[in-house]
């Protein structure tokens, strides 16, 4: 993240970072290969995925695994709904990025960590991670207050702490500590699309914590004409964020 966010760095500089880790590297061209991008012809170093996919794609990718790798170290029931609910957010996002005339990848960027705080939660302290998601009321209905009073944080303020130790764009530790804080109405930006795609999420059937997922809740978050075409495109767009999703699943395992 630190290299791309530096247009001018050189291919062979983030080839070099990216094959330090044998392990690594051979998920990532194992994923570039896969048909969940399609690639026209077989990408066989990590040099020519950066050259072929650009950078934001790459980051995206290599932000994928680096967590998926990460949490396969603790699998629990709760930890993997939650990831697969973060996959979700990233799918939607990225589909929605072409109404609102965002860089895709950067909308997947931001779904995938949007949670991370979450994640980290429930990676360090299970049972009390999930014991809370499992107890949100209407009162609180994302944990905060229940998660402020076990660990002194709630996953809002976590995540963006692990963003910026991560040295990740500001744009993105926002997206991470306000996510759950409805954006004014009619504004643009990661933080919207984000906002968006988490309820889309919902209706789709990968909710976390209390209450009933009703896309009303953010139909002036995006501008109205935008809005009534993503509406229009409902239905297209909750199967193709599923078809990619179960995609990648599969790429992932």
């Amino acid at each position: 993240m630190q290299l791309t966010a530096d247009a001018s760095v050189h291919l062979m500089r983030v080839e070099e970072v990216l094959r330090m880790d044998a392990a690594f590297s051979a998920e990532l061209l194992r994923l570039v290969n896969s048909p969940l991008l399609g690639a026209r012809r077989e990408i066989t170093s990590t040099l020519q995925a950066a050259a072929v996919l650009g950078f934001e794609r790459i980051k995206a990718l290599t932000t994928t695994l680096g967590l998926r790798m990460f949490l396969r170290g603790k699998p629990s029931d709760a930890l993997q709904v939650c990831w697969r609910r973060n996959l979700a957010v990233a799918v939607v996002s990225e589909r929605l990025s072409g109404y609102v005339d965002m860089n895709s990848d950067t909308c997947y960027t931001a779904g995938l960590v949007h949670d991370v705080g979450r994640l980290a939660l429930l990676w360090a302290a299970p049972h009390q991670s999930a014991e809370i998601i499992a107890k949100c009321d209407p009162g609180d209905p994302h944990g905060l207050d229940r998660e402020k009073a076990a660990f002194g944080l709630d996953h809002c303020e976590a995540g963006e702490l692990i963003l910026r130790q991560w040295d990740f764009p500001a744009q993105l530790r926002e997206v991470a500590l306000l996510h759950h804080r409805k954006p004014q109405p009619g504004t643009r930006g990661l933080l919207s699309v984000v906002h968006t795609a988490m309820r889309v999420a919902d209706v789709l059937g990968f909710q976390l914590g209390a209450g009933v997922a009703n896309l009303a809740e953010v139909a002036d978050v995006l501008p109205a004409p935008t809005w009534r075409m993503i509406l229009a495109d409902f239905d297209r767009i909750s199967d193709d964020a599923i078809l990619k999703l179960n995609a990648l699943e599969c790429s992932l395992q």
